[in-house]
Formats: structure tokens, C-alpha cells, sequence
């Protein structure tokens, strides 16, 4: 694999990692608030910023298996 491509790589791993942790992070303070409750509000926002982080880490996941592809194809 050429340097640069791992350079890329690991930048891609960051990022999904990052994003993945925050997630979890929000999961955990969504977990606290009362879905039902004067909370509901708060809730439904964390649920839709979870929803967005793991989405662009899956597109990420899809980008570095492009990548890893790609590189199998050399």
C-alpha cells in the first residue's frame, strides 16, 4: 500500500472513530432524558443527531472499504 494511501487511511479511521464516539456519547445522554416527559423535545433532537453521526461514519466505512478495494486491485 503506498504511504500516502495509509496516510489517507488512518485520517478515515480517525474520522469514523470520532464520529462513532460521539455518537456513544450522545447515546448515553439521551439515555437520561425522559422520552416522554418535558425532556421529549431534547430527546427527539439526540435521536437525530445520533441517526446523523452513525450515518456519515457509515459513509466513511464505505469510503475506506473503497479504499482498501482499490488497493487490492494494484
Amino acid at each position: 500500500m503506498p504511504i500516502g494511501a495509509q496516510d489517507h487511511l488512518d485520517e478515515l479511521y480517525a474520522k469514523q472513530r470520532l464520529l462513532s464516539d460521539e455518537a456513544a456519547r450522545l447515546e448515553i445522554e439521551r439515555d437520561r432524558l425522559d422520552p416522554d416527559g418535558l425532556e421529549a423535545n431534547a430527546y427527539y433532537i439526540l435521536e437525530i443527531e445520533i441517526a446523523a453521526l452513525r450515518q456519515e461514519a457509515s459513509r466513511i466505512a464505505s469510503r475506506i472499504s473503497d479504499v482498501l478495494e482499490r488497493d487490492l486491485e494494484r
